[in-house]
C-alpha cells in the first residue's frame, strides 16, 4: 500500500420518506487523492415501529415544541440504535454520517428541515458523526437535493444513468440529477389506508397494482402537474405530494388496485420521459431503491424505458442496491471530514459544489480523526 493511501472505516445511515426504518452500511473506504473505493462489509435495517411511523407522518402538523422534542427524542433513538448494532457487530468506526429524517422539504422558500439531533446522537458514539447534510446547499442557493449523485460520481464509476426508486424517485446522468416524481411515499401510502387489514405497510411485488385497470383521466392529470414542466435543478418533498398529488387522487373514487396501477404507469411514464430528456438513450440503467422490487412497477419501467434506448443494468449486487443511499451517506461523511465537497452544483443549482455537514464529537474527547 502507497504512503498516501489511507483506509476508513464508516456507517452510513439513510431515513427515507417511505418511513419503513433506518438503513445501515458499514463501509470501508480507502482513499488515493481524489480516488475512492469501498467495500460494503455489514448492513442492516431498524424497521420504525408504529410509533415512530406515527410521529414521523403527522410531525409536519405538530407545534414548535413536539417538533423540538421529536427532534431530540429521534435522535436519542438513532443513538441508542446505532450504539447497539456497533457493539453487536464488534464495530469500531472512524466515523457516523446520518442523513435524519426530512420533514420540511421547501428549498424555493430557502428552507429545509431533517431531525435527529446530531449532538444527542453522538453522546451514544465513540466516534466522530456527521449530520446535516442539505442546509448549507440551500443556503447557497441550491435544491440541497439530490445528493446521492456525488456518491453515484465516484464509488460508482463504470456507469452513467442512476434511476433510484425511494419514497420520491429521482435521476441521474453525467454531472445532472433532479427529482422526477413521487413513488413508494405515494404508493406505500395508499395501500395502507385502502387495503383492507393489509399484512405489510407495502403492496408486495406490486401484485395489487397488477390487478388492476388503468384510468386514463387520473394518469393525464397526474401528468399534466406543473413540476413536470419545470428544468432541474428541482427537488420534492411531502408538501408537494400533499398540496398537488393526493388532492388529484382523492378526486377519483377509483378502487385501490387501479389507483396503484395508474400511479405506476405514471411513474414509469415520468422516468421515461426524463431520461429522454437528458439524452440517455443507449445507456443502460442502474436502478436502486425500495421501488425495485415493486415487481409490477419495474415491470412498467422497463416497458418504458425500452421505447426510448434504455435498457436495465442487473450487474450490481442486491446489497448495494438495498443500500445505496447508506453507503453514499458514509461516504459524504466522510468527503465532510476530509475538507471535500459534497454536493454537486450542477445538480443542486448551487453556487458552487458545496462542503456541507455539521460534524460533531464524541462527549469524552480524545479523538482525531486525521
Amino acid at each position: 500500500m502507497k504512503e498516501n493511501k489511507k483506509t476508513y472505516q464508516g456507517i452510513g445511515t439513510m431515513t427515507g420518506t417511505s418511513l419503513d426504518g433506518m438503513d445501515i452500511a458499514v463501509c470501508t473506504f480507502t482513499v488515493e487523492e481524489d480516488h475512492y473505493d469501498f467495500h460494503l462489509d455489514l448492513a442492516g435495517q431498524v424497521e420504525f415501529d408504529e410509533t415512530w411511523k406515527t410521529r414521523l407522518k403527522y410531525l409536519i402538523d405538530q407545534s414548535a415544541e413536539v417538533y423540538a422534542k421529536t427532534h431530540v427524542y429521534f435522535g436519542h433513538w438513532m443513538g441508542r440504535e446505532l450504539r447497539a448494532f456497533i457493539e453487536a457487530n464488534q464495530l469500531n468506526p472512524d466515523f457516523v454520517a446520518v442523513h435524519g429524517q426530512t420533514i420540511f422539504h421547501q428549498p424555493h422558500k430557502n428552507f429545509t428541515s431533517q431531525i435527529g439531533d446530531g449532538e444527542t446522537i453522538v453522546s451514544y458514539l465513540n466516534c466522530p458523526l456527521v449530520s446535516n447534510f442539505r442546509n448549507k446547499d440551500v443556503a447557497l442557493g441550491g435544491e440541497g437535493a439530490p445528493l446521492v449523485p456525488m456518491g453515484e460520481k465516484y464509488l460508482l464509476r463504470d456507469h452513467k444513468l442512476f434511476l433510484n426508486l425511494g419514497g420520491i424517485c429521482n435521476l441521474a446522468f453525467e454531472g445532472i440529477a433532479f427529482d422526477i416524481t413521487f413513488c413508494n411515499l405515494v404508493l406505500n401510502l395508499l395501500y395502507q389506508r385502502l387495503s383492507e387489514n393489509p399484512a405489510t405497510d407495502y403492496d408486495p411485488e406490486g401484485q395489487t397494482a397488477r390487478s388492476g385497470e388503468l384510468n386514463s383521466e387520473l394518469l393525464q392529470q397526474l401528468n399534466s402537474l406543473p413540476f413536470f414542466a419545470q428544468k432541474p435543478p428541482k427537488s420534492l418533498g411531502w408538501e408537494w405530494v400533499e398540496e398537488e398529488v393526493l388532492p388529484i387522487i382523492k378526486e377519483f373514487e377509483l378502487p385501490l388496485a387501479d389507483l396503484l396501477h395508474t400511479c405506476c404507469v405514471h411513474i414509469a411514464e415520468q422516468i421515461a420521459i426524463s431520461a429522454k430528456q437528458v439524452g440517455a438513450q443507449g445507456e443502460k440503467m442502474l436502478i436502486t431503491g425500495g421501488g425495485k422490487h415493486n415487481t409490477f412497477l419495474l415491470e412498467q419501467i422497463e416497458g418504458k424505458l425500452s421505447k426510448v434506448g434504455i435498457a436495465i443494468d442487473q450487474s450490481i449486487s442486491d446489497d448495494i442496491i438495498d443500500y445505496k443511499e447508506a453507503i453514499v451517506f458514509a461516504f459524504l461523511g466522510l468527503r465532510t471530514l476530509l475538507g471535500k465537497p459534497t454536493t454537486l452544483a450542477s445538480v443542486t443549482g448551487a453556487e458552487y459544489d458545496v462542503i456541507t455537514g455539521s460534524v460533531h464529537l464524541p462527549g469524552r474527547g480524545g479523538y482525531s480523526f486525521f
